[in-house]
């Protein structure tokens, strides 16, 4: 697996440095200087950023910040290790990742022979790849730097838009927005970190999903991205990954919302359908029992969570007759129902053709109706346990369709063509 990380925030603690170089600099050419307590929210997008948000707003030109930067660059390069360190729990994270045979690379802001110099001196030999900003190439949240490194990895694509693809191969790990954007641009997993330069209510108010507090932490995510979160692609359509992600994204912001264990959260949606390796009626209860029998799980859980987290497995069940024995299983449960009715009419039809593929439209479409008055209509089985307002809209937006059923024949005839036709 490939993961990479920014480095100022997310592997090293630079700040004390770059606040003293700028005020250096800064004090140079005649401008007022700042407490290093206020250099977090001016970092971000490389060095010129940084000193055009430590100038006076009437004094941001072009010109200036070179000026500023002519006094800087000197400064830091002889002082950019002096306060510097890495997190708690870096290096050994970094250990475990190398020992596991991981290829670990840099992507960062910061201008390349400082990115090399500290990287090198506090993690010599660690790093694979080591980019920073470059002559030519655009900075972060371009994801040039991202294809840079892939390329260097000798990552095989035609186009970089098909890295979704990889996604159990790749991570990029960072403590900002930038990076948050930077890994969208890319189309790769983002993992943020909540020890950095930006506090976690500002990571989640800006809709990140995956935050880790702990850098072992990320031991956990390189395990349920490389070896969980792939056994979904062997799932009929309306099971593959895409919808195990949706209901990790899902299940973490209801966790957020109910003040449950986030991580417990995550593994709990990461592993709530693997039992359909074994068959549909029973599938909940095999998931609980594939997760208690994964001995991996134990380095980050002690067994009366991953007995909750069982339980909240086998409670996931949008059929269930019975309310959830926990709010972690109210919370996947409420996660995986997903009523976006588009979705739902799709995933009805998927697996009514995985039930009958010889059937003609008129029996699969048959089916399906008959299923989604039986679930989601007015006096259907699904319940919603939690007060969550994306299921509540969804549910009234796709009882109003299931009571068109001129439009829902049109839809569902639709999506049979389509399959048909691929």
């Amino acid at each position: 697996m490939t993961i990479i990380f920014d480095l100022d925030g997310t592997l090293l603690n630079t700040i004390d440095d770059l606040g003293y170089a700028c005020n250096y600099a800064l004090e140079q050419t005649g401008y007022a200087t700042f407490p290093i307590e206020a250099y977090p929210a001016k970092v971000g997008n490389g060095i010129n950023n940084l000193i055009r948000r430590a100038l006076p707003e009437q004094e941001r030109t072009e010109e200036n910040i070179l000026k500023v930067r002519g006094f800087f660059v000197p400064y830091y390069n002889e002082h950019n290790c002096d306060y510097t360190r890495p997190y708690e729990g870096i290096p050994e994270l970094l250990a475990a990742l190398k020992a596991q045979g991981h290829k670990l690379a840099v992507a960062s802001n910061k201008y390349q022979a400082a990115t090399e110099k500290i990287v090198e001196h506090f993690f010599p030999g660690v790093f694979d790849v080591i980019l920073g900003e470059r002559e030519g190439i655009e900075r972060k949240p371009n994801p040039q730097i991202v294809y840079d490194i892939l390329s260097t990895f000798n990552y095989k694509l035609d186009d970089f838009s098909q890295l979704s693809s990889l996604n159990s191969q790749l991570i990029y790990v960072g403590d900002s927005l930038v990076d948050r954007d930077t890994a969208a641009n890319a189309n790769v997993p983002f993992v943020a970190c909540s020890w950095g330069f930006v506090n976690r209510d500002t990571l989640i108010a800006n809709g990140v999903t995956r935050i880790i507090d702990k850098p072992q932490d990320l031991l956990l995510d390189v395990y349920i991205q490389q070896s969980i979160l792939p056994q979904y692609d062997a799932f009929d359509g309306g099971h593959r990954r895409d919808h195990a992600e949706t209901v990790i994204r899902e299940s973490l912001k209801l966790a957020r919302a109910y003040a449950a264990d986030e991580t417990m959260a995550y593994v709990i949606a990461a592993y709530h359908d693997l039992g359909l390796k074994f068959d549909r009626e029973k599938h909940h209860i095999h998931s609980g029992e594939i997760l208690m029998a994964d001995e991996t799980l134990r380095q980050w859980f002690t067994q009366e969570q991953l007995l909750t987290m069982r339980d909240a497995v086998e409670d996931h069940r949008a059929s269930g007759k019975n309310p959830p024995r926990t709010i972690y299983g109210a919370i996947v449960a409420e996660a995986d129902r997903q009523i976006d009715p588009l979705t739902v009419i799709h995933r009805t039809m998927a697996y009514s053709l995985k039930l009958l593929p010889d059937a003609d439209f008129d029996t699969l479409y048959q089916r399906s109706l008959d299923h989604l008055h039986e679930k989601y209509a007015e006096g259907g089985y699904l319940k919603l346990w939690l007060n969550s307002e994306r299921n509540v809209q969804g549910l009234a937006a796709l009882r109003a369709m299931i009571h068109n059923e001129p439009e829902l024949r049109k839809l569902c005839r639709e999506w049979f063509d389509n399959q048909r036709n691929n």
